[in-house]
């Protein structure tokens, strides 16, 4: 295999598009003190050191996911670079090991107490692919707090380098990224409930029923709605984001009320339909809220 094939196995290994949105979601974090502040949003180069610290731990992240989902890649998806052959188990253990090491050691260059926050968020994403991801609802829990560890990294770095109490107000986007992301996950698991069951994965479809976890998970999802709007009306956000929360908070409507058709029946076969289109549209949802945060404090 020649190099370019190589690398372009390894490249795929660590899902670019992911790392830009852990990046993206780092920035939020990050200038969300900034805004509530009032200082500059970015500070070079400690905020580049800062979101390589969480592009790396996410990198590894991804690559320590292929390497123990091997069994599962081999036939639903023989293409990827393990199954395939074009990167040895063995090469991609190395290479998440690398990442992780490279990430943490960067961590430390920077701050004690991100050392402390990178080690732990590694260790839960390293745990979440060896076991936790086959507990079902723990494993859910534990993608939505990495989904919202990564804004909280930049929350914590600019109030680490400003010395300043962390203000409250700027969790907020770490709070809308778990709620969407968890009521996301229970999505997915209903549109897996048939696949889960087999596997015996303790999620809540599988647990408690298609129909009550699509009311579960129209519940979370009605926190997003209700905490969208506090950013802006803390006066900290401008319109664009007021207007791109708008567009996330029509998703999930849209969302629950695919899901209320069917709850006076409880059609399994219905919910599960609805929930592949769901489960789209909610990450085109958590793309949407992050460049709210993003756009909303550029000023107007």
């Amino acid at each position: 295999m020649g190099f370019m094939e190589k690398l372009g196995a390894l490249i795929e290994l660590i899902r670019l598009h992911n790392l830009l949105v852990a990046a993206l979601t780092t920035l939020i974090g990050y200038t969300a003190v900034s805004v509530y502040s009032s200082t500059s949003l970015f500070d070079y180069p400690y905020t580049l050191y800062v979101v390589l610290v969480v592009v790396l731990v996410a990198a590894g992240g991804y690559v320590i996911n292929d390497y123990y989902d091997i069994d599962t890649d081999k036939l639903a998806k023989p293409w990827r670079p393990i199954p395939s052959g074009r990167i040895s188990r063995k090469q991609a253990l190395i290479m998440a090991w690398i990442l992780f090491l490279s990430g943490i050691m960067l961590s430390f260059v920077l701050d004690l107490v991100i050392f402390i926050f990178t080690v732990v968020n590694a260790l839960l994403v390293y745990e979440y692919s060896r076991w936790i991801k086959r507990t079902g609802f723990p494993g859910n829990l534990v993608v939505a707090l990495n989904s919202s560890a990564t804004i909280l990294m930049g929350v914590l770095a600019k109030s680490l380098l400003l010395k300043i109490e962390i203000p409250i107000v700027t969790l907020i986007p770490a709070v809308i990224s778990f709620l969407l992301v968890l009521g996301r996950e229970i999505v997915k698991g209903i549109e897996d409930y048939y696949g889960d069951k087999e596997s015996c994965y303790l999620t809540i479809p599988v647990s408690l029923g298609v129909c009550k976890a699509s009311k579960i998970a129209s519940l979370i999802l009605v926190g997003v709605i209700i905490v969208s709007p506090i950013p802006y009306l803390y006066g900290g956000y401008n319109i664009l984001y007021m207007v791109l929360a708008l567009f996330v908070d029509a998703i999930i409507i849209n969302t629950i009320v695919s899901y209320a058709r069917f709850w006076h029946d409880c059609s399994m076969r219905q919910l599960i339909k609805v929930s592949s289109t769901m489960r789209s549209r909610l990450k085109v949802a958590f793309l949407i809220g992050s460049l709210a945060f993003i756009f909303g404090v550029i000023p107007i």
